[in-house]
Formats: structure tokens, C-alpha cells, sequence
């Protein structure tokens, strides 16, 4: 690759979602577009070998979707035709701190697939783009740093000039331990020990194996730190994850699985493996902590590069939130060219500053509940825990308000900041729950798995 006077371009590391996006954003802002992707890809849905978490549960949140969509115009329907499944309110189970969230109308439906599936999607539509270029099995060794500015990547001892690199290389990125042990970008990191240990799998679905679109038992601290989840996929099947922290492992052996599964709170996930299993394609993966590199608290940023995705920030993956996330710094990100250029300097700190105010609120759902757990190591915002005492009373308040459920699914898919919970309609919804003798609007007891009874 290289530059023509006038063109400006731009190079994007990774062809993960993250990159994938930032790609998409990209073509309308600059002449040419390059994806660098160490690994090669095959035009099948099926997890990359470097990125294990794709064997387990991902949620495309509203807040990506809704982008997803404007980006790529009728991409919805064609993911629904390929076997991703609508999921909402309406007949959602969800069990956590003591009860199941009133189901009912939380907001737009989300689409539930696998990863793979939505990669393999978007990739073909990247593909269909004139001005971008998608060139796997290449693996960027660093960036080319002249005068201060990133002027381009070195890959396979070849230099590649470009106005602008996009880091989407993951938590791992070479690019950033190179920048860092150079002494050129050093970002204060943050990290939260949690230890979240994972095992998914499939089983066959059929329309008499529950009496919901999904089942979710989140965590109930104190009384219990495990969880499971269970949505349906392409292909006609439920996909399932067990997960535990701070080393309470799910295992991936059938009994191993099925123990676990009888230990949640919510007895369905169990009932439903028992009807249905065994689980079929079991991976496992560790997720160590969650770490966020601030680069918007370095003070001078070299122009021409700036950081997106999971390289910026990885956190706990229980909410889902890191694609949608991803989608949102990548619409930071064109906004931000949109108004300064690609070849701006000021273009890293404008981007940057904004993708931070993104990341708080993932990072205040995700962090901040980690810490609910007396093992968890790392730094504490303050008010963490007068913040997670709230959002438990607002979690159990959803019990028995649908307004209330759909405020903090609002919040839960990035459609609304946390700060709306705090709003005074919300408030008041959460302090009349306390009120005995309210009328009930959550499902009573457990769903039924398995079919009718027909008698």
C-alpha cells in the first residue's frame, strides 16, 4: 500500500467486529481503507483461532444494532434469513437477585446469533465496499514513527504509509506493548481481577423446549456468584454458557456441566439440559481481569494512530457489551474525523476524549458489579458501592415494574448512560417497589421446560 499525492487512507489492524466497523466508517471519510488480519479467513461462520471468546455467547446490544443497521442497510433482515433469532421483553426470563424481571415491552428486540455468524456477514458486506481492502494472513509487527506522527505499519519487513492507524488488535496488541516500551505512548492502564471461567455449548431447539425466547440467570450476590444463559442461535439451536469467578470453573465434561447448571438459582437451565442435552461443541475460556488502557489521559497523543475495541478496553463479558461498545467508538471515531480530517493532529485527542465517556458507562455495568464479589482486586471508583447498592434495589424493583425493567434494559444495551436510572421518574418507581401490597407483574415461579401438559 502506499500513498498518492491528494488520497488520504487509512489502515485498520485486526478484522475483528471492532475493526470490521471502523472499517465501514471509514470508507465514507477517506479514499482508500486497508483491514490487516493476521489470521486467514475462510467465508464460513467459525470462530478465529485467536479469539477464543467467540466459542461462547455474544448479544449484538440495540445500541450496536441500530448502527449496524445505518451502516449496512437491510443487514437485519439478512442475518434473520440466515438463522439469527429476535429476542425481547416479551417472554424474556431473567432471574437475578431473588426474582425474574417483569417481562414486557424493554425496548427495540435485539437479534441473538454467534459471533462467527455476524462476522462472517459483516466481512462480505466490507468486502462488497470499493474502497476497502481486506488482506488476511498478514501480521503487523509494529508502526513507523517519524517526527512524532505514525506514519504507517511494518508487516513482513514491508512499510506501508498511510494518514491514519487504527489499533483494533485486541487486549494483546503488539502495537500497544510496542508504543509503550518505546517510550512513545504509555497510557495509565486499570486493571479488575475477576477470574471469569466459562463453558458453552449447543443443544437442538425445538418449539416445545421452553415457554420463552431466552432464559438468563445472572448472579445474586451474596447469596450466589454463578450464572448461565441460554438464547437461541442459527442453525435451530440453543447456545448455552455456564460461567463462574474468581476460579469457580464450570467445567466442560457432561456431568461437570450439568452440575454446575443445578447449582443456579433458577432451575431451568438445568431442566433444560436434562430435556435436551447433552451439550454438543463444549469450549471453554478464561478471562483474567478487566483492563482498560486511558488514552485519554495521556497528555500529548502522536497523531496519525489511535485505538479502538478491546485494545482500548476488554472488561467482563457477562453483560455482553463489547460489541455494541465497539460500534459506538467507531461512530465516535467518524464523527471525530468528520470534524478535524484524518490527517489532523488533533484528531487522536478529540477521538479519544469521546470514546472515554463510551467506555465509563460499559465499564461502570461491567466493573463496578465485579466488585459486588469480596475477591475482586482492583482499582475502585469511588462510589461503587453506593452505585451498586442502588442498581440492586432498581433489580429488584424490576420484578414487579415493566417501566422499571425497560429503564434498565435501556441502560444494559447502551441506549441510555447509567445516570438515567437516577432520573426522578425512576426513583420513584424504585422507592413505591418498597411498598407492600403492590400489584405483581412478574412471571410467578420458574418457566416450564418441556412441553404442556396435555391431560
Amino acid at each position: 500500500m502506499g500513498q498518492t499525492l491528494g488520497m488520504t487512507c487509512a489502515i485498520v489492524v485486526g478484522a475483528s467486529v471492532a475493526g470490521l466497523l471502523t472499517a465501514r466508517v471509514l470508507s465514507g471519510l477517506v479514499d482508500e481503507v486497508v483491514v490487516m488480519e493476521r489470521e486467514r479467513l475462510a467465508d464460513t461462520p467459525s470462530p478465529r483461532g485467536h479469539v477464543p471468546q467467540a466459542r461462547h455467547l455474544h448479544l449484538l446490544l440495540t445500541a450496536g444494532l441500530d448502527l449496524l443497521v445505518a451502516w449496512f442497510p437491510g443487514i437485519d433482515v439478512e442475518l434473520e434469513r440466515t438463522g439469527a433469532v429476535w429476542i425481547d421483553g416479551t417472554r424474556a426470563w431473567v432471574y437475578q437477585a431473588g426474582g425474574y424481571r417483569a417481562q414486557g415491552d424493554w425496548g427495540r428486540p435485539a437479534l441473538s446469533m454467534t459471533r462467527p455468524l455476524l462476522e462472517q456477514v459483516v466481512r462480505r458486506r466490507i468486502a462488497a465496499l470499493d474502497n476497502v481492502r481486506l488482506d488476511d494472513g498478514v501480521v503487523v509487527d509494529r508502526v513507523d514513527v517519524s517526527d512524532g506522527r505514525v506514519s504507517g505499519v511494518v508487516a513482513g519487513a514491508v512499510s506501508h504509509r498511510t494518514d491514519l492507524v487504527v489499533d483494533c488488535s485486541g487486549r494483546s496488541s503488539r502495537i500497544a506493548h510496542q508504543l509503550q516500551s518505546s517510550g512513545i505512548l504509555a497510557p495509565p492502564v486499570t486493571r479488575v481481577a475477576i477470574d471469569c471461567a466459562y463453558a458453552s455449548g449447543f443443544l437442538p431447539r425445538s418449539a416445545e423446549d421452553f415457554e420463552g425466547s431466552f432464559l438468563v440467570c445472572g448472579t445474586s450476590p451474596p447469596t450466589s456468584f454463578r450464572g448461565g444463559a441460554v438464547l437461541p442461535v442459527e442453525g435451530n439451536r440453543w447456545m448455552v454458557t455456564l460461567a463462574g469467578v474468581h476460579g469457580d470453573v464450570p467445567g466442560t465434561a457432561e456431568e461437570e456441566v450439568l452440575a454446575f447448571a443445578r447449582s443456579l438459582l433458577s432451575p431451568a437451565v438445568a431442566q433444560l439440559l436434562e430435556r435436551a442435552g447433552p451439550l454438543s461443541s463444549v469450549a471453554s475460556y478464561r478471562f483474567p481481569s478487566s483492563q482498560r488502557r486511558h488514552y485519554e489521559k495521556v497528555r500529548r497523543l502522536p497523531p496519525g494512530f489511535v485505538t479502538l475495541g478491546d485494545a482500548a478496553c476488554s472488561f467482563n463479558p457477562i453483560y455482553g457489551q463489547g460489541m455494541a461498545c465497539a460500534a459506538l467508538q467507531a461512530d465516535a471515531l467518524a464523527d471525530s474525523v468528520r470534524q478535524v480530517g484524518v490527517r489532523s493532529e488533533q484528531l487522536p485527542r478529540r477521538y479519544h476524549r469521546r470514546a472515554a465517556r463510551i467506555i465509563d458507562a460499559a465499564w461502570t455495568i461491567a466493573v463496578g458489579a465485579d466488585f459486588l464479589h469480596p475477591k475482586t482486586v482492583g482499582a475502585k471508583a469511588r462510589g461503587t458501592d453506593q452505585v451498586n447498592a442502588y442498581v440492586l434495589r432498581v433489580v429488584k424493583a424490576s420484578h414487579t415494574s415493566v417501566q422499571l425493567a425497560r429503564s434498565f434494559n435501556l441502560v444494559l444495551n447502551l441506549v441510555e448512560p447509567p445516570r438515567t436510572l437516577a432520573r426522578p421518574s425512576v426513583l420513584a418507581r424504585v422507592l413505591a417497589s418498597s411498598v407492600p401490597g403492590g400489584r405483581r407483574q412478574t412471571p410467578v415461579g420458574h418457566p416450564r421446560v418441556g412441553p404442556p401438559n396435555t391431560v
